[in-house]
C-alpha cells in the first residue's frame, strides 16, 4: 500500500518553505524508515534514524526532507557542532535551500563565534542568491505559483538578513582581525549593502590596528573619492604618501583637503567643543606641515614659506614637527634671500637659530647652518 505525504523542512526548522511531496511505499524498507522517522518522538533516536536514511538511501527523493530535519534535530539536542556539520551536508543536497540555510545561520549566531557567523552568512547569502536566480518552473495552478513566489520572496529576505548578520557580528566583536574578516565578507556578499557604510569607519580603524596600512589607505581612498569629509582618513592617506616619498601630488592633495575641511568643519555630535578644538588645531598643524615640507622638497620656495609659516602656531607643542618646520623655513628663506633680500636672510637666521635650540633629528644640521649664516652675514 502506498500513501502520499507532504514532508516540509519547516516542521523542524521553524521556517516557511515549499512542501515536498512524494509517495512513500510502506512496503519497502526505505518507506518504513521514513514512516518511523516521522513518528519518532525521541530526538536521539530520531537523529540516528535520519543519519541511517541519509547513508543508506542517498538517491531517494526523500533525502531533501531528511537533510532538512537533521540540523534542527541536533540543535534541539544541544549539539550545535553536529547541527552545523549537518547544515553543510544539507546544502550539498540542495544548494538553493535559503530557508534551511537561514536556520543554520541562526544556529551559528547562537554560538557567538565570529568565524562561524562569517561562514554561514556567506553560505546563506549564496543559497539565497541561487534560489532567487533559479529558473522559474512551470506551475499546475495559481496556488502552486503563489507558494513559489512566497518562497523566492523569503529567499530575498534571507539574503538581506545574512548581510545584517555579518554586520551585527562585526559590531559586536572586539577583535580587529575578526572585524576585518566579517566586514570583508559583507563586501563580498554585496558591495552595495545598506549595512556597509556603517562599518567602513570601523573597518578603517581595524586595518590600522592590525598594521595593514596599505588596506587602510586603499579603503580610505575609495571613501574619499566620494566624500572627502573624514579627517582621520585624509590624515592617514596624506601621511602614507608623504612617508612613501613616491607621490608628492597625492600628499599635497590630501593634506590640502585636510586643511580645507578642518578650517570649517563643526564639532561632530557627541564631541565636546574643547576636544574638537584640540583635534582641529592638531589636524591643521599636521596638514600645513605636510604641505610645507613637501613643497620644500620640491624646491617650491614661496609655497613652502607660506604654508610652513601657517603651520607654526598649530605645532607649537610638538617639538618634532616644529623643529622640522623651522629647519625648512630657515633653508627656504636663505635661498629666497640669496639675491639680496636682507629681510629673508634675517628670517632664515631666526628660524634656524630657534630650530638649533630644539632637540630633534635636524638639530645638528640646523646648528651647522646657523654657523654658516653667522659667518657669511655676521649675525649674532
Amino acid at each position: 500500500m502506498k500513501r502520499l505525504v507532504t514532508l516540509v523542512c519547516a516542521a523542524v526548522l521553524g521556517l516557511p518553505a515549499a512542501g515536498q511531496q512524494f509517495e512513500i511505499d510502506t512496503n519497502t524498507p526505505e518507506g518504513q524508515l521514513l514512516q518511523q522517522i516521522g513518528l519518532e518522538e525521541d530526538l536521539n533516536k530520531k537523529a540516528e534514524l535520519l543519519e541511517q536514511f541519509a547513508k543508506t538511501y542517498p538517491q531517494h527523493p526523500g533525502l531533501h526532507w531528511v537533510m532538512n530535519q537533521l540540523p534542527g534535530t541536533y540543535e534541539k539536542l544541544n549539539q550545535p557542532d553536529k547541527a552545523l556539520e549537518a547544515c553543510e551536508r544539507m546544502l550539498q543536497v540542495n544548494p538553493t535551500n535559503a530557508a534551511g540555510s537561514h536556520a543554520c545561520l541562526k544556529i551559528a549566531e547562537a554560538q557567538k563565534d565570529p568565524d562561524q557567523i562569517r561562514k554561514w552568512a556567506l553560505l546563506t547569502h549564496g543559497a539565497s542568491k541561487k534560489a532567487v536566480e533559479a529558473p522559474k518552473p512551470e506551475f499546475k495552478d495559481k496556488d502552486e505559483e503563489e507558494e513559489w513566489n512566497q518562497t523566492i520572496d523569503f529567499a530575498r529576505q534571507v539574503g538581506t538578513y545574512s548581510e545584517y548578520s555579518a554586520y551585527a557580528a562585526a559590531l559586536q566583536t572586539t577583535d580587529p582581525a575578526k572585524k576585518i574578516e566579517l566586514a570583508e565578507a559583507l563586501r563580498q556578499m554585496n558591495p552595495e549593502s545598506q549595512y556597509l557604510p556603517q562599518l567602513i569607519p570601523m573597518l578603517f580603524l581595524a586595518y590600522r590596528q592590525t598594521g595593514n596600512t596599505e588596506k587602510a589607505v586603499e579603503l580610505a581612498e575609495q571613501v574619499l573619492a566620494k566624500d572627502a569629509t573624514n579627517e582621520d582618513m585624509l590624515l592617514v592617506v596624506a601621511d602614507y604618501y608623504m612617508n612613501q616619498k613616491k607621490d608628492a601630488a597625492k600628499t599635497l592633495t590630501y593634506s590640502s583637503k585636510l586643511v580645507e575641511l578642518m578650517s570649517t568643519k563643526p564639532a561632530p555630535q557627541g564631541v565636546s567643543a574643547e576636544d574638537w578644538e584640540k583635534k582641529r588645531k592638531s589636524s591643521l598643524g599636521v596638514g600645513y606641515w605636510m604641505m610645507g615640507v613637501t613643497y620644500a622638497t620640491q624646491n617650491k620656495l614661496l609655497e613652502a614659506d607660506k604654508v610652513l609659516r601657517q603651520a607654526l602656531p598649530f605645532v607649537s607643542d610638538n617639538d618634532q614637527l616644529r623643529a622640522t618646520a623651522l629647519f625648512h623655513l630657515g633653508v627656504v628663506n636663505y635661498r629666497l634671500g640669496e639675491k639680496g633680500d636682507e629681510k629673508r636672510i634675517l628670517d632664515a637666521f631666526n628660524f634656524t637659530k630657534e630650530c638649533a635650540a630644539i632637540k630633534s633629528p635636524v638639530q645638528a644640521a640646523a646648528q651647522r647652518n646657523l654657523k654658516a649664516i653667522q659667518a657669511q652675514y655676521r649675525l649674532k
